[in-house]
């Protein structure tokens, strides 16, 4: 997604979560700024624009807005958390490969020959 489009994302949901207006009023601002990249290709990840939005002076300026974003960031870090520990093999799976036995292959080859 391109900065318009998550800017876009951004702005919903900050309404989701009911943020306050100034936070609001600074996310359409970005958001005519990026108008002339609305049909960019270039891909940024929404964590690198709430970061930047963070840094902004308005933010700072701004206990609300900045509480507002780090929520953002707060449920942004919780939902990696999730989709992590869902993408996570069970504790009681077994993953590692171990050697077979010599024993094994000699009982494999055994009935390979008595098929011949």
């Amino acid at each position: 997604m391109n900065l318009y489009e998550q800017l876009l994302t951004v702005r919903d949901r900050l309404e989701q979560i009911g943020a306050n207006d100034a936070s609001m009023d600074l996310v359409e601002k970005l958001l005519k700024k990026a108008e002339p990249a609305r049909y960019d290709r270039t891909n940024v990840s929404q964590i690198q624009v709430l970061r930047h939005m963070l840094s902004l002076r308005e933010v700072n300026d701004n206990d609300y807005v900045y509480n507002d974003l780090q929520e953002l960031i707060g449920e942004r870090d919780k939902s990696e958390i999730i989709a992590r520990e869902d993408s996570a093999p069970a504790a009681y799976v077994d993953t590692n490969r171990r050697p077979k036995p010599k024993s094994f292959y000699k009982a494999q080859k055994e009935k390979a020959k008595k098929k011949e």
